[in-house]
């Protein structure tokens, strides 16, 4: 029997809107991998890095540039995308990652210790590194910790049990805990308790977790329909659009129902939404609402 073929796709806000460039629509679409093939995706709010059979590229509005070798992992941001190269952990200005030049010294460099074993990025020994200032922050009282994402106001972090705990800004409800109190400390996210997750995202405001079973659970803001769901800004868009004369065409691909534009999601009684995914990475902004996302089926 032949495996699945997998794909990445991705919804929300997207690297040509960010360049004042006309969008693709909101809907799903394939993000195409090129003869190397995709392994992993890290989207920032206006490009993205990806691993791909040949080593590490970025691409965006402009032309696609490839790192160098010896990259190994990659966290953007709109300021400086943070990389695993070689032994270290390095932060690079944006506009240099942009041209795939990385030339004389990073903003910031932490020695990794030898040996196999070691966890992805953002976790380092004794705290986690982040793709802007300031590039790392110490941990000291935090559980065994497995994975780790960062958002722009908030962290999402997995323990070594496959529990989820969340902390940081919490005024979008992006950190799962029921309300929108900030927390300091890393703090057990209860609805998902005896859930087993394998991996977690963050975006701007919004959050997600894949569980060992492979179902999306999403929560936080839903302004522009990040989370797949319907969203009162994309209704309005849809208004507007109507409004404007009968026959203006509308974004590619179906209509949205129940789960919004994204059609795989669908939302249970609980609340959550949730469909079966392999992996996902939710894209890192600057403020904005409107995040990309990105899920391997």
């Amino acid at each position: 029997m032949a495996a699945p073929r997998r794909a990445w796709l991705v919804f929300g806000f997207s690297a040509e809107e960010a360049a004042g460039e006309p969008s693709p629509g909101p809907g799903p679409r394939r993000l195409e991998s090129g003869p190397e093939g995709i392994r992993r995706v890290w989207p920032a709010w206006s490009y993205a890095v990806l691993e791909t059979g040949a080593g590490l590229e970025v691409r965006g509005a402009g032309p696609r540039r490839r790192l160098p070798a010896g990259c190994a992992e990659a966290l953007p941001s709109e300021t400086h995308v943070l990389l695993r190269r070689g032994a270290a952990a390095e932060a690079w200005p944006r506009a240099a990652a942009l041209r795939g030049e990385l030339r004389g010294a990073p903003a910031w460099r932490r020695a990794l210790p030898p040996g196999p074993g070691r966890p992805p990025l953002p976790l380092l020994p004794g705290g986690f590194a982040a793709p802007r200032p300031p590039f790392f922050t110490e941990l000291p009282a935090a559980p065994p910790l497995r994975a780790l994402a960062l958002g722009h106001e908030h962290v999402l972090a997995l323990g070594a049990a496959g529990e989820v705990y969340g902390w940081g800004g919490g005024r979008h409800g992006q950190l799962g805990h029921g309300g929108l109190e900030s927390e300091q400390q890393p703090r057990l996210v209860e609805a998902l308790a005896g859930v087993p997750m394998r991996v977690v995202a963050a975006g701007g405001w919004h959050s997600a977790s894949v569980s060992e079973g492979g179902d999306l659970y999403m929560w936080g803001w839903n302004e522009s329909g990040q989370l797949a769901l319907p969203s009162k800004a994309v209704a309005e868009e849809q208004v507007q659009d109507e409004d404007a004369g009968a026959g203006v065409p509308g974004p590619a691909g179906p209509a949205p129902g129940r789960g919004g534009w994204c059609r795989q999601l669908r939302v249970p009684a609980h609340g959550r939404s949730h469909t079966r995914r392999g992996a996902l990475h939710l894209g890192l902004g600057a403020g904005a609402s409107s995040r990309s996302c990105c899920v391997c089926r």
